[in-house]
């Protein structure tokens, strides 16, 4: 009797996160989005790397999904999120539907429009780039968010990368 409604339990609270999951992935990018036009100060952590061609911070919102993120500054200021890696191919299409979904009912839904741009990527053509404008930002650069899915041919691996750039 007990091991059942523990098992209830369990599957209470996993039905709990997961329909809060996307909600969570959207509040996170809207977080990060947020403190853009602060050049992400509130939110941007220690840094990584120092270079002449641009630094690279840690980033200190996690984005439900994200295998890693950072802040990277060359030739502008933004976020990088890895959404989805792979040595096969095939599993590319699953991951890209997925986050173009999450991302199209998070930023559409705000007044976002949504245009697409070939991939140049050997053999990523099916896989479009993705950039979230918004409509109207009052004459101030916008800050944008963009999804890539690239191959690697040093490591062997396609990954699907979100961007949020500052402006």
């Amino acid at each position: 009797m007990i091991l059942k409604k523990v098992f209830f339990f369990l599957l209470l609270v996993i039905t709990a996160i997961r329909v809060t999951a996307q909600d969570d992935f959207c509040d996170a990018a809207n977080t990060i989005i947020k403190d853009a036009p602060n050049k992400f100060r509130n939110i941007k952590g220690n840094t990584l790397n120092e270079s002449a061609g641009g630094n690279i911070w840690t980033c200190g919102i996690k984005v439900p999904g994200t295998i890693n993120s950072r802040f990277v500054a060359s030739m502008g200021l933004f976020y990088e999120g890895a959404l989805f890696q792979a040595k096969n191919k095939e599993e590319v299409k699953a991951a890209y539907e997925k986050y173009r979904t999450e991302l199209k009912d998070c930023f559409i839904a705000q007044g976002y429009t949504l245009s697409q741009q070939d991939n140049f990527f050997p053999g990523m053509q099916d896989y479009k780039k993705l950039v979230f404008m918004p409509k109207d930002n009052g004459g101030i650069p916008p800050s944008h968010v963009t999804m890539e899915a690239m191959y690697n041919k040093q490591v062997g691996l396609y990954t699907i990368v979100m961007y949020i750039f500052e402006h």
